[in-house]
């Protein structure tokens, strides 16, 4: 693949990331809403988005003709996906319940490293590792205030199943390149029937104010819509890897956008979950040698020679 392909796409998965960093400030401006009815508004937005693309260059048999596991893959990815983590929150604390599903941009390195033609570095898991130990510093105040209870397993497990959905989609989308990205906008309205109806099962309705209205429409608009099919694009032809990465920074970007607008206080935890997230972006950004030579240096600042212990080593080695 060219390497200009490569970084564009990577740049625009990035502009993805940018965009949900802002999500989680336009949903708690609609937080007096029933979650269905909200999910609702935000996926239909989204639907209508692509129909209106799908329409003026009338290009819906390229939608129309996937097969049905195509349509399945991406209900379950990106609809049941949220469906989880919102039950999940239902039966354990958020914070653990968002910690838990942070454990999917880790997942997306493990699953796409076993597709074909995939080239997997321990940079790579290194840096999305200290991406998730940054997600835990930040919402250690709350683990340890109520601490991982068994009864709190139903959420844990939703969660998880979450996670696992969203890590493997991501795959799925990059091993199936020719998939049109407009096929988001499919998902999203399949996941706006879906939504609607158990809204009406589950929830009453809350009459929006125009500004909640707004908001949950552009929150379609732009997270689940334009977000979407820029991450898509991402994951398939970008550097997934580094992408994988960068996530890590922009939840906590997420979570600083809530400090500066008054939402969350501003605490230790998150300066340094900031800093652990910006080494693990550094870490999987690297080629093999120059992770090699950090690591060497590392090691040389602990007071570990390396080249001392390579010739111990040839020296008690046999002799051919």
């Amino acid at each position: 693949m060219h390497d200009l392909t490569v970084k564009r796409a990577t740049y625009m998965g990035l502009g993805a990331l940018i965009m949900w960093t802002v999500e989680p400030l336009l949903i708690s401006e609609v937080n007096g809403l029933p979650i269905f009815e909200v999910l609702t508004i935000i996926f239909f937005s989204s639907f209508l988005l692509t129909a209106f693309r799908l329409t003026k260059h009338r290009r819906w048999h390229t939608v129309l003709k996937q097969p049905a596991f195509i349509w399945i893959a991406g209900l379950m990815g990106i609809c049941m996906s949220d469906f989880a983590y919102i039950y999940g929150a239902q039966y354990a604390p958020i914070a653990h319940v968002d910690l838990i599903d942070y454990l999917w941009p880790c997942l997306v390195v493990a699953f796409t490293s076993l597709l074909p033609n995939e080239r997997f570095t321990p940079q790579h898991i290194i840096g999305a590792i200290l991406g998730l130990v940054g997600i835990f510093v930040l919402v250690r105040h709350e683990v340890s205030l109520h601490g991982f209870n068994i009864s709190h397993c139903i959420g844990y497990i939703l969660a998880l199943f979450g996670a696992v959905l969203w890590g493997g989609y991501s795959a799925f989308s990059r091993y199936h390149q020719k998939v049109p990205t407009e096929m988001i906008g499919m998902y999203c309205g399949l996941g706006a029937v879906l939504c609607f109806f158990l809204h009406l099962k589950f929830e009453t309705f809350v009459t929006p104010t125009w500004s909640q209205g707004s908001l949950a429409v552009l929150t379609g608009i732009s997270g689940a819509g334009i977000a979407y099919q820029l991450w898509d694009y991402g994951v398939k032809l970008g550097d997934v890897y580094l992408l994988s990465s960068i996530t890590y920074i922009a939840r906590i970007a997420a979570m600083a956008l809530l400090v500066m607008f008054g939402k969350e206080p501003l605490t230790v935890s998150l300066v340094v979950a900031c800093a652990l997230a910006s080494l693990g972006v550094f870490v999987s950004s690297l080629d093999t040698q120059s992770f090699k030579r950090l690591c060497k240096r590392m090691l040389a600042w602990v007071g570990f020679d390396t080249r001392a212990a390579s010739n111990n080593n040839k020296a008690i080695s046999p002799s051919n």
